[in-house]
This record gives C-alpha cells, structure tokens and sequence, in this order.
C-alpha cells in the first residue's frame, strides 16, 4: 500500500483541519460543495442530511464528533484544491484503479486522466531532481 499523498502547498489550514479530520476525498467534497461559504455542523447524525449523502456516514460522524453544532467557514482555495484533487487521483492509480475507474469517479475522460498522470509524473521527476 502506497503512503497518503502529501497535502498541497498553500492549502488553509481550515481545510488542513478538515482532511485530518474527514480524510481527504471528503474534504475536497465539501470545498467542492461548500467552498465559499459557511455550513452548520449537525448535532447529532442523521443519514439523510445533505453532508452524510455528500462525504458518506462514516466521514460525516467524524466531523460531528469533531464540531457538533458549530459554524464551519470553508474557503474556495481553487488552486490547492486542483493540485490536491490531482494528487489524489495519482495516488489512486499508484493503487491499481484504471484510469477508466477514475475518469467515471473524478468526472474525467480517460484522456483527462492520462494527462493528469503524466502531468503529475513530471512534477515528481521534478521534485526528485531538486532533492540532488
């Protein structure tokens, strides 16, 4: 199993909160849906709620557990939220997840995906030069 990718530069760390609490698919769900603006934390879990149906039960009892019946401010972060949401897609292929999989997961072509990765390649071979 491949090691968690690691969170973007320049991320908030609202958001940095939100990913060690929810874990990251979850989190970019909720930038993606609530980026911008501001949404209440149920006090108590219910399946129905628009965030359970969003981030799944499990990351939505997380963050209840976490911030029951508080104001979360959720920032758009555009920038971090593309690199994260490549990096995260990079991992899933690292994983074994064809790029088929990702494209239909993702809202990608198999095309998009393809350069996605080779993007992401690049940027790795990159960061390995610089470590000599």
């Amino acid at each position: 199993m491949s090691k968690p990718a690691p969170l973007p530069a320049h991320l908030p760390e609202s958001v940095i909160e939100l990913v060690e609490v929810v874990g990251m698919s979850a989190a970019l769900a909720i930038v993606e849906a609530r980026g911008g603006i501001r949404f209440y934390v149920p006090v108590r879990f219910d399946p129905d709620h628009w965030l359970s149906k969003l981030v799944g039960c499990e990351a939505a009892q997380a963050l209840i557990d976490y911030a029951a019946g508080d104001e979360i401010e959720v920032p758009r972060c555009a920038a971090a939220l593309a690199a994260a949401r490549e990096r995260l897609i990079a991992a899933e292929a690292e994983s074994g997840r064809s790029r088929a999989e990702l494209a239909r997961a993702y809202g990608y072509t198999e095309r998009g995906i393809r350069k996605l990765l080779r993007r992401a390649e690049a940027r790795e071979e990159e960061r390995q030069a610089d470590l000599f």
